[in-house]
C-alpha cells in the first residue's frame, strides 16, 4: 500500500476528490428526497445506481494508471465514463427539482419545506458538477509518478 501511495501524482488525487464528491452528491440526494413525502425523488435509485457507478470509474481512474501508465486508453476512459455517469446524475436530481426551483422563486417563496430541500438538493447539484469540474482537470495531468 506504501508503495502504492508513493506512486500517486496529482491526477489520482483528483480523481479521489471527485469519488468522495460523488459519495456527497449521493448522500445529499438521499437526504433531500427523503425529508418529505411531498418532495420525494422519483428516480432515486437511478441517482444512486449513477453515483454508485461514478464512484467505481473514478477510483478504477485512479487504480488503472498504476498499472498501464499515464494516459493509458483505459484510465482514460473511465475518467470519461465517471464525466458522463456524473452528468447524468446531475441531470437526473435537476430534472426532479426544476418544477420545485421555479416554483419556489416564482410564487411560493414563504414555503420552507420546500427551501429546505431546495437547498440540499443545490448541495446534490453542486457535489455532481464540481465531481465533473476535477475529473476534467484531473484528466489532463499525471496520475502517477514516473521514473
Amino acid at each position: 500500500m506504501a508503495d502504492f501511495m508513493k506512486k500517486q501524482s496529482i491526477g489520482s488525487y483528483f480523481n479521489c476528490i471527485a469519488a468522495v464528491l460523488g459519495i456527497v452528491g449521493i448522500v445529499a440526494a438521499l437526504i433531500c428526497s427523503k425529508m418529505t413525502v411531498t418532495y420525494a425523488l422519483g428516480n432515486l435509485g437511478t441517482i444512486a445506481l449513477l453515483g454508485v457507478c461514478g464512484i467505481i470509474l473514478a477510483v478504477a481512474a485512479i487504480c488503472l494508471p498504476n498499472k498501464f501508465g499515464n494516459h493509458d486508453i483505459l484510465g482514460t476512459l473511465a475518467v470519461l465514463g465517471a464525466i458522463a455517469v456524473y452528468t447524468a446524475a446531475f441531470g437526473q436530481v435537476l430534472s426532479e427539482r426544476i418544477l420545485l426551483i421555479a416554483g419556489l422563486f416564482s410564487y411560493d417563496s414563504v414555503n420552507t419545506v420546500g427551501w429546505q430541500v431546495f437547498y440540499v438538493t443545490v448541495v446534490s447539484i453542486a457535489a455532481f458538477l464540481v465531481a465533473d469540474i476535477i475529473l476534467i482537470i484531473g484528466a489532463f495531468s499525471r496520475s502517477v509518478k514516473e521514473n
